[in-house]
């Protein structure tokens, strides 16, 4: 006898959790399969969001719509596993000359920036380094991934809705009404597998994805920084304990081979130029972004029947998934269009 579930969810990292909690907010049942050490970016990541790309100045597509959801979500999945994980800190963003500093102030009087950015220019904190001054965000934050994650999948295997274990793709069967999978029967499934995907390195196959490598490291000051996040090219976040996080790198290469030297040495000079004082290494990891050839997510269904791909948000997860996941299951639910230019049939 198969038990009957309305979604079967692989992956249970940040965009895995949003869209479980999501359909469950919806009434659908779920149940999740993830392997936590296979998880290639959530474990690394350091949970920022921002609706702003601080180099470029632009606003990060459908901001306004992200960030209105994002402050409503986590806040709720907060509530539903009795833990904290939703932290809003400020950014603030070193300017490096007189014309960043000109472009800011210009965008503070701009409606689309003005909920973003703060009026003002400020000096930088004490013991960071830099010759001019810097703007704070609005607005803005850190999720603790690894709390996060641990907190939702606590919650979901009180519901019996969390097995961890490898999901073998190969052992789906499908047919007009829906699929089986072991001891389950669902109406779809959906691949939040994200970097695995990315690789290829599942048996579900999806062109577009451009895997992005990233590097962070954990440093120790010799004076406190305060609760904030500097951005002076790579980002510095505060941790607490004279700790810092400082990344990331850019890599299209090398995914197999962990932690790299080169990229340890350019985090360790860039901290050495932007903190006046002493350090200390103390940690150095790597992930894989999931991001695609067009920088646009992946939402919609795969070429396979019943099988739905929710994914592809590069470094902005934690900003993305509340409303993608809204969008995804409102189409299930509702019948309401999905957005043209995250449909993974765009590569086909």
């Amino acid at each position: 006898m198969k038990k009957h579930v309305d979604y079967i969810i692989v992956g249970g990292g940040i965009s895995g959790c949003v869209l479980s909690y999501t359909l469950m907010k919806y009434g659908a049942s779920v149940v999740v399969f993830d392997l936590p050490k296979n998880n290639k970016c959530s474990t690394v990541a350091a949970g920022l969001w921002n609706p702003v790309v601080l180099k470029r100045m632009k606003k990060v597509w459908k901001a306004d719509d992200m960030m209105d959801e994002l402050h409503t979500v986590y806040p709720d999945m907060e509530r539903w596993t009795a833990s904290q994980f939703f932290d809003p800190i400020a950014i603030r963003r070193v300017f490096h000359n007189a014309g960043e500093q000109n472009t800011w102030m210009e965008l503070c009087d701009s409606p689309a920036f003005s909920s973003y950015l703060e009026d003002s220019i400020s000096p930088l904190p004490e013991g960071v380094v830099g010759e001019f001054e810097s703007g704070q965000m609005k607005g803005t934050g850190r999720l603790n991934v690894l709390g996060f994650m641990e907190a939702v999948h606590a919650a979901l295997r009180k519901e019996e809705s969390f097995r961890e274990e490898r999901f073998d793709w190969n052992a789906v069967v499908r047919d007009s009404e829906g699929v089986d999978y072991q001891d389950l029967r669902a109406h779809a499934i959906i691949s939040c597998q994200g970097a695995q995907m990315a690789l290829g390195e599942t048996d579900v196959l999806q062109q577009g994805f451009a895997p992005v490598k990233g590097e962070v490291i954990r440093v120790k000051l010799d004076a406190p920084l305060e609760k904030e996040c500097i951005h002076q090219k790579h980002f510095m976040l505060s941790e607490g304990n004279n700790e810092v996080t400082v990344g990331a790198t850019y890599a299209w290469d090398g995914f197999g081979d962990g932690p790299t030297q080169e990229k340890k040495n350019e985090l360790e000079e860039h901290v050495s130029k932007v903190w006046n004082g002493s350090t200390r290494t103390l940690d150095h990891k790597s992930g894989i972004r999931p991001a695609t050839k067009d920088r646009r997510p992946m939402v919609g269904p795969h070429t396979l029947a019943h099988t739905w791909i929710f994914g592809g948000m590069g470094s902005r997860a934690v900003l993305m998934a509340p409303y993608l996941a809204k969008v995804l299951v409102e189409h299930f639910m509702y019948g309401t269009d999905l957005l043209a230019e995250c449909l993974p049939s765009r590569f086909s």
